[in-house]
């Protein structure tokens, strides 16, 4: 019982020694630190030149109501309830137009090479239960999904690889433990 509990205080503290170093490395480099350097200093600097907003895309119900827009899909992102006509990348057209670029989740594809990494083109099961940002597409539709067979998983709008994560550090842990049972 005493050496695993000894065991179980020398992983502790690997785990204490491994991650401290990276706490302290991204405090001290983090741009949070520059507010402690301006107290007292006078700003001398230029003002900024604000950019205007971009207004934001139109609201669709369809996925045929963005064919006029290049490249466009009707989607729903986890920042806006609304679903729109937007880009690849979830932004909006600028003049009609996107530019090219990787597709995420739920945009309108023909086939994987159009969608970011932890995505495949598929045509999805839609049916009445469905969420209400899925049904705008048509039955027939392709569109970008999170690629749950190599470990991804949606979350919030988004594809998370978090089990691949757990699982590596799991074993990273697990190996480093049977390692020092076995040095001494």
């Amino acid at each position: 019982m005493h050496v695993f509990w000894r065991v179980e205080m020398w992983c502790r503290q690997q785990a204490a020694a491994a991650i401290l170093p990276l706490l302290l490395a991204g405090w001290l480099t983090g741009e949070s630190s520059e507010a402690l350097t301006t107290f007292g200093k006078s700003n001398t600097d230029a003002p900024k030149n604000v950019q205007p907003t971009p207004p934001p895309a139109r609201a669709c119900n369809r996925q045929a109501e963005c064919l006029g827009v290049s490249t466009a899909s009707c989607v729903r992102t986890h920042f806006d309830p609304v679903t729109r006509c937007l880009c690849g990348d979830n932004s909006p057209p600028l003049n009609g137009r996107c530019e090219p670029v990787s597709k995420s989740l739920y945009h309108a594809c023909s086939n994987s090479d159009e969608c970011n990494d932890g995505l495949i083109c598929f045509t999805p099961n839609i049916t009445g239960v469905s969420p209400l940002h899925l049904r705008v597409h048509a039955p027939t539709d392709k569109i970008c999904q999170c690629d749950t067979e190599n470990g991804y998983r949606e979350k919030e709008f988004a594809c998370s690889d978090a089990e691949i994560i757990q699982i590596s550090l799991l074993a990273v842990a697990l190996v480093t433990c049977l390692r020092k049972i076995l040095v001494n």
